[in-house]
């Protein structure tokens, strides 16, 4: 798209910024939150709870977003050892994902709204700049809950399941950065090829979200 429609890309950044400056920021801050509630300091120590995006946001991740559909933000250093329960790992690992959700939910009852009115039109701004943030969302949180690492919902069934599985956990650890690469690459691929993963992953949470009370659209 950079190459090919420069003007095109620049009229998707001016939508996608500050949809992703919402939805990387909450699913950061929501990490750190819980965290600190459940005991360890380290993300206040790291300055993870301001809503800053200096303190969040991961450069080559970002542009990575801009570029090619999917990034990462700088992850929240956390020490398990200073958390309280035995499950606030996995608490931790979660809370990113749902917040993701929540803010999903949160602006699919405008949209509904103007979906039931018939006035929803992506051509006006306001508009496409609401949908562009619940489909970042969405995808955000579709995302980050594979079980792949270092996604959350790895690190969830890490937190539950390592002391009952610890070789196995212990194989995937050994070969995180060749499966992760191997899913960057399947990513790509696919998405050339105009298959993308996300895509089939995230459109059935789109339509059950729309579809969710108040004022369901479709079924």
């Amino acid at each position: 798209m950079l190459l090919s429609d420069p003007g095109q890309f620049l009229v998707n950044a001016l939508y996608l910024i500050p949809a992703l400056l919402l939805g990387l920021i909450a699913h950061e801050m929501a990490h750190a939150v819980v965290a600190v509630a459940r005991g360890d300091q380290t993300p206040r120590l790291d300055g993870r709870l301001s809503p800053n995006p200096r303190n969040h946001l991961d450069p080559l991740g970002t542009i990575a977003i801009l570029l090619i559909g999917f990034g990462w933000a700088k992850p929240v250093r956390i020490d398990p050892r200073r958390l309280r329960g035995p499950f606030d790992a996995a608490l931790v690992a979660l809370a990113g994902p749902l917040t993701n959700l929540l803010i999903a939910f949160l602006l699919a009852i405008p949209i509904k709204l103007l979906l039931r009115a018939g006035s929803f039109d992506l051509g006006l701004p306001p508009w496409r700049l609401l949908w562009v943030a619940f489909i970042l969302n969405v995808v955000l949180a579709v995302f980050n809950l594979l079980p792949i690492p270092p996604l959350d919902g790895y690190s969830f069934l890490s937190a539950l399941f390592r002391r009952t599985f610890p070789e196995f956990f212990f194989q995937i650890d050994s070969h995180r950065q060749a499966i992760m690469l191997v899913f960057v690459l399947a990513l790509l691929l696919t998405s050339y090829l105009g298959m993308s993963i996300l895509t089939v992953i995230y459109t059935p949470v789109v339509r059950f979200i729309l579809s969710l009370p108040p004022f369901p659209i479709g079924g």
